[in-house]
């Protein structure tokens, strides 16, 4: 199915780009989150009409992604968890965790924002966790995994 962009999207394009994706991954993301139209006469024509302002909000959105970056690049969250004496954790530390120390931080950070891409952290110790606040913007934090007692 050829759909026509209204945002940037990670590897598949800018705003306007007209691409081919699978026609459930356009009916069920990205038509209903308003990121893509069908790829069709009248389309095309709405879509020239609001390029301005879609490149104005495209602009927008990356600038407030990079505010944001500057804020939480480099940051440090510390979390408490029951562990072993190995230093296993009875549990793990999921993106929903880091969400909410960011939270007690100060820090704004969306689950979908935090990639583990080794799965949930099952150790104790620091890990530097890749967070990605637009298609342009990723920066670093440090999510350092303490036993319960701060040892």
């Amino acid at each position: 199915m050829n759909i026509i962009l209204l945002e940037q999207i990670g590897r598949l394009g800018e705003p306007g780009d007209e691409v081919r994706v699978k026609a459930g991954y356009a009916r069920n993301y990205l038509f209903p989150q308003g990121k893509a139209l069908p790829a069709n006469k009248e389309n095309r024509a709405e879509f020239e009409g609001r390029r301005a302002q879609i490149e104005a909000e495209a602009n927008k959105a990356l600038a407030e992604a990079r505010g944001r970056a500057s804020g939480i690049e480099g940051a440090v969250l510390e979390i408490h968890v029951r562990a072993s004496e190995e230093g296993k954790l009875f549990g793990s530390v999921n993106a929903a965790d880091i969400e909410e120390a960011a939270g007690k931080k100060g820090l704004e950070l969306q689950r979908s924002e935090v990639h583990l891409p080794d799965g949930p952290i099952k150790e104790i110790g620091d890990h530097e966790i890749l967070v990605s606040l637009h298609a342009e913007v990723d920066c670093h934090i440090t999510v350092s995994v303490l036993a319960e007692g701060g040892e």
